[in-house]
């Protein structure tokens, strides 16, 4: 099966990353449109692709330019997923699906999901454990237009995001996520089987499609002392 084309501009432009020094200039957004012959939001979204990963960085009125980082990595680009970390961490990954329901979003959540003020979303809650330990109480939120008739029995014997792409042909390129220390309430401390005011991650994660239109928002709980959250920061102007 093809690439997607935002998956090919970005193929093809970590390749030509690859061999170019730090700091090196890359073209402009209209060359870049000229020389690959797809929309501006295919390059603007394949830089965006690069940028949050840290293989580029961008200065306002100079242009684009290439990071300091060595591109050899697994997967470079690959999204994060709960289930295949817990496996390569030789554990066994499942998911408890506890309910699915229509809803009207709050304010907060519509505007994430660039929804209008009556729009539904689809209220995934589910509890994600690692042998058969409770570490992580999401909530997500699902635009119904998106994902008309999305059932609990769609999920029971597949990821949400390959029932995503597999149903309803909604690919995840990018996600956002902030992330919150805080501390349990006595609810949400039963979910994870922890003590009331235990110390947790609080997680915020926005995911978009390749059409630069968000398609999820999950909000997560995450147990700090089971939970590791690890990012990767680089220096672009070493």
């Amino acid at each position: 099966m093809q690439k997607p084309l935002y998956r090919q501009v970005i193929s093809d432009l970590e390749m030509r990353i690859s061999k170019l020094k730090a700091n090196d200039k890359l073209p402009s957004e209209r060359k870049l449109l000229m020389q690959y012959g797809v929309s501006r939001n295919t390059i603007r979204l394949a830089l965006q692709d690069l940028e949050q990963r840290g293989l580029i960085y961008r200065l306002h009125g100079k242009g684009t330019f290439v990071s300091s980082m060595y591109l050899d990595q697994p997967n470079i680009g690959g999204m994060y997923s709960f289930s295949e970390e817990i496996k390569r961490a030789g554990q066994k990954a499942t998911t408890k699906n506890q309910s699915l329901e229509l809803v009207t979003p709050s304010e907060q959540i519509a505007k994430q999901l660039n929804l209008v003020s009556d729009e539904q979303t689809y209220k995934l809650v589910r509890i994600r454990l690692a042998n058969d330990e409770p570490q992580i109480f999401s909530t997500t939120y699902l635009p119904k237009k998106l994902f008309p008739d999305l059932k609990l029995s769609d999920l029971q014997a597949d990821t949400l995001y390959s029932v995503l792409k597999s149903k309803y042909s909604q690919l995840s390129v990018m996600a956002f996520e902030d992330v919150q220390a805080v501390n349990l309430s006595a609810t949400e401390s039963k979910f994870l089987a922890e003590k009331a005011g235990a110390a947790s991650l609080k997680i915020y994660r926005k995911t978009i499609n390749d059409k630069n239109v968000p398609i999820e928002f999950t909000i997560s709980l995450a147990r700090s002392d089971k939970f590791i959250y690890r990012s990767k920061q680089y220096n672009h102007f070493l």
